[in-house]
C-alpha cells in the first residue's frame, strides 16, 4: 500500500454544518460528520478480485482495513468491489464497528464476524442511524447478467443539512427517480456503463434530476488502464460534466474525487 490517508482522515475536523468525503476509489467513501462519526461506504481495500478473477488492482488501497476505525461500514451489494470478503474479518476486530447492507450483504458480514446487532439489516424504505449520522435505503437496479444482485440497495446519508446519495451499482431506472429526485444534496454516482451500471450521460442526467448540488463520477480509477473493465467503459468525465452542466441551472457542480483531497461540504 502507498502511504496511507488514514491519518488525515481520523484527524481531521469537520466544521459544525458541513461534511466531509474521502474518496478510496472504486465506488469507495468515507464520510465523516462534524461529531468525529465515520461512516464507510462500498470500501475495496484489498485484492480480493484477483483472487476470484484475476485481475488485480491498477493503483494501490489508500487505506487498510486493519487500520480504519469506522463507526460503521455499508455496502450496497455483495459483489467483490463493494463489498470486499478480504476485508470483513479485519473490520470486525474493530469491536465498535457496525455493518450495514440487505440481506445478502449482511449473510457475509456475520460469516465474517459482525454477529449479533453488530450486522445491521436496511432494506429499501429502511433506516438507521449510527451516532448523528442518519442511513437510508433507497431504490436501485444492479441486474448485472453474470450475477444478479435482486436486493441491491443505494444509500441516502444524512450528516446535519447534506443530503449524500450513493448509488452502489445501478441502472438508471424509475424507481431511483422516485426515491430520490429532490432528496439529493451530493450525488455519489456511477458512471461506468458496463455490468449493469448507468453511463456517463444516465449519470449525468440522474444527478440533475435528483436536484443536488455536488455531482460526483464514481466507479472508476481501480483498474489498470489495459483492463477490460476500463478498455469498456464509458468513464468520459467531461461527457458526464457536459450533460450535467447543459441541464442544470441553479448552480450546481460537479467535482471529480482525488485521493487524499476531501470533497469539503460546508
Amino acid at each position: 500500500m502507498s502511504t496511507s490517508i488514514w491519518p488525515k482522515i481520523r484527524d481531521t475536523k469537520v466544521p459544525a454544518g458541513g461534511a466531509h468525503i474521502w474518496w478510496l476509489l472504486q465506488a469507495g467513501f468515507v464520510i465523516k460528520s462534524p461529531s468525529g462519526t465515520m461512516v464507510a461506504i462500498d470500501p475495496y481495500l484489498t485484492n480480493s478480485v484477483q483472487t476470484s478473477y484475476g485481475v488485480s488492482r491498477g493503483h494501490p488501497a489508500p487505506v487498510s482495513p486493519e487500520e480504519c476505525e469506522f463507526d460503521a461500514v455499508m455496502a450496497t451489494h455483495p459483489h467483490d468491489d463493494h463489498q470486499d470478503p478480504e476485508a470483513i474479518i479485519p473490520f470486525s476486530k474493530h469491536q465498535k464497528m457496525k455493518y450495514i447492507g440487505p440481506f445478502s450483504v449482511i449473510k457475509l458480514a456475520r460469516a465474517g464476524g459482525f454477529y449479533g446487532d453488530r450486522g445491521i439489516m436496511l432494506k429499501r424504505g429502511e433506516s438507521t442511524m449510527i451516532n448523528d449520522i442518519k442511513i437510508e435505503a433507497v431504490a436501485c437496479r444492479h441486474m448485472f447478467e453474470l450475477e444478479p444482485t435482486p436486493d441491491a440497495v443505494g444509500y441516502i446519508i444524512t450528516v446535519g443539512k447534506w443530503r449524500i446519495y450513493h448509488s452502489g451499482d445501478t441502472e438508471y431506472d424509475a424507481t431511483i427517480v422516485d426515491d430520490t429526485e429532490g432528496r439529493v444534496d451530493c450525488s455519489l454516482i456511477c458512471i461506468n456503463g458496463i455490468t449493469g451500471n448507468m453511463d456517463t450521460k444516465e449519470a449525468g442526467f440522474l444527478a440533475w434530476r435528483q436536484g443536488c448540488k455536488v455531482a460526483v463520477p464514481m466507479h472508476w480509477g481501480l483498474w489498470p488502464e489495459d483492463s477490460d473493465a476500463v478498455t469498456t467503459a464509458t468513464l468520459n468525465l467531461d461527457e458526464f460534466s457536459d450533460v450535467f452542466y447543459a441541464l442544470e441551472k441553479n448552480g450546481g457542480k460537479v467535482v471529480i474525487p482525488e485521493i487524499g483531497k476531501p470533497i469539503e461540504l460546508l
